[in-house]
This record gives structure tokens, sequence and C-alpha cells, in this order.
């Protein structure tokens, strides 16, 4: 069963900007299994060097309704 998207922000590709829905753990934005960044810079866990950043200053909570 997957997380409950709490959050919606924007991650920098090589191909532009995406909006991406998010949910928070301890230390991290996580979007997927396997696609996770880093709270305090925004860098993606595991690939540091890679161009994929999530931008901290975007992060917005999703309306419930």
């Amino acid at each position: 069963m997957s997380a409950i998207k709490t959050h919606t922000g924007i991650v920098i590709t090589r191909n532009g900007e995406k909006r991406l829905k998010l949910h928070s753990t301890k230390t991290s934005w996580v979007v997927g299994r396997s696609e996770s960044y880093d709270k305090k810079t925004g860098y993606r866990w595991g690939a540091p060097n890679m161009r994929r950043r999530l931008l901290l200053n975007s992060i917005r909570p999703i309306k419930q309704e």
C-alpha cells in the first residue's frame, strides 16, 4: 500500500521543471519507492551529483476536501 501524498513540489529535471506529489518523512520528501529528496538541501538521496533537485520553496500542502 502506498503512502498518502500530502504535498506537491517542483523538481528540476534535465527536461525542465515538473510538479510532483510528495509525502514527508523525518529526513526526506518522498516521491515514490525509489525517489526521495533531502529535506535540508533538496538534493536527491543516493545521487547527489545528478541534476534532479527539489525546490524546497515550492512545496505546498494539497488541499484536503
